[in-house]
């Protein structure tokens, strides 16, 4: 009977290297609504046209959460179920996810399925949903699993650097008095995941070579959780990889895996943004 491990589509993961038989991986889309159009965060969604369709556009944008019906088909599968979510401080799609989880309890009370809160976005998500299949790998049993999946999630971090705010705060997602350090003159506005999965302000940087030594001091001052790092960016692979040099100067052995972000998170972090789970 397979493993399955299921996100929601702000995991910036399509496949899960590993999957199989024994495992099967799959994520459900959030959608993006920019006028009369709506974009489905799928494998073939225009993100470069979703981006310049948003740019040019005068309307407020709006992401929507998968649904409970779309968790709940992927729930259904028989086999044990770990699922993640972007922060539920940030969208809705947790409750939705848990929602589901209960309805299928109500005729399978022994199905093995647990909800965990990413309280993050993107790449850190997609650090946890590696860890788990390592942990499958291993015949681990399922409590275990979700306990070390919970630790896991305490300990990592993610750290961000945005060229603009400008659809954050459009959506609530971060106010406007915050987001004053950033989007402005140039400035990279640099933010973290607090503790509780909402957005917290650490401070601006002018030009590429400033964010990116930003970034390394927050993370080299925070530390890494373990020795895997994983760098999602939107268009901006040439600053990803800069990143990635800086990180592989200062921590011996890091593993840095670079991603391009999906709809959700290309939506949020808007052209040249770098989010990065470690």
């Amino acid at each position: 009977m397979s493993w399955h491990i299921v996100s929601d589509s702000s995991c910036d993961l399509f496949e899960l290297d590993g999957a199989g038989e024994e495992l099967d991986f799959a994520t459900v889309p959030f959608t993006i609504q920019i006028g009369g159009h709506e974009y489905l965060d799928e494998g073939n969604m225009d993100i470069d046209g979703m981006l310049q369709e948003n740019e040019s556009s005068a309307e407020i944008a709006r992401t929507a959460c998968p649904s409970v019906q779309t968790w709940l088909e992927k729930f259904s599968k028989p086999g044990p179920v770990l699922a993640f979510t972007i922060s539920s401080a940030l969208s809705g799609s947790y409750n939705s996810a848990v929602a589901a989880k209960n309805l299928l309890l109500e005729t399978e009370p022994d199905k093995e399925i647990e909800i965990i809160d990413s309280r993050a976005t993107g790449p850190e998500t997609a650090l946890l949903i590696r860890l788990t299949r390592s942990l499958v790998e291993k015949k681990m049993a399922f409590e275990n699993i979700v306990d070390r999946v919970r630790e896991a999630a305490d300990r990592t971090h993610i750290i961000f650097a945005l060229k603009s705010y400008h659809n954050l705060i459009k959506n609530g997602r971060v106010s406007k008095l915050k987001a004053l350090v950033a989007g402005h003159l140039g400035f990279w506005g640099i933010g973290v995941g607090d503790e509780a999965g909402e957005i917290a302000m650490r401070g601006k940087a002018r030009g590429v070579k400033h964010m990116i030594r930003f970034l390394l001091n927050e993370i080299k001052e925070t530390g890494l959780a373990g020795k895997d790092v994983i760098i999602s960016h939107c268009f901006n692979e040439e600053a990803a990889n800069e990143l990635k040099s800086g990180l592989q100067e200062i921590f011996s052995g890091v593993s840095v895996d670079i991603l391009s972000t999906r709809g959700l998170d290309s939506f949020y972090a808007e052209r040249g943004g770098l989010i990065i789970g470690y």
